[in-house]
């Protein structure tokens, strides 16, 4: 019940409401949002998101992309600080790795 009820919540969510273009093999098709996308192709709302911000290449062998404007700016830059934060992350040894931890424990406490 929880489970569901948290999926719903999710679907709520403004970046799924947003207008996307599907490239498929032999068309491109303008949807008005990622959720009408998932019900006229059968294609998962979460896969075609990710495919639209750059985390996954494609989503069931069609490319995905938001239609041009803000919100896709707004999307792809938080995606694209996140990854570099984690690259950034991966690049420290051990020892410093826990220092940020804490570091970041410290700032969420304050």
């Amino acid at each position: 019940m929880h489970k569901e009820k948290v999926h719903f919540e999710k679907r709520k969510l403004k970046r799924y409401h947003i207008p996307v273009i599907g490239h498929f093999a032999n068309k491109s098709i303008r949807f008005n949002s990622i959720l009408e996308a998932e019900e006229i192709t059968g294609i998962s709302y979460s896969l075609i998101f990710e495919a639209c911000i750059g985390k996954i290449y494609k989503a069931r062998n069609v490319y995905w992309e938001f239609e041009n404007g803000t919100h896709y700016l707004k999307y792809k830059s938080h995606y694209l600080r996140a990854k570099m934060k984690l690259e950034e992350e991966s690049t420290l040894s051990p020892k410093e790795q826990r220092a940020l931890k804490k570091q970041k424990k410290l700032q969420q406490s304050n």
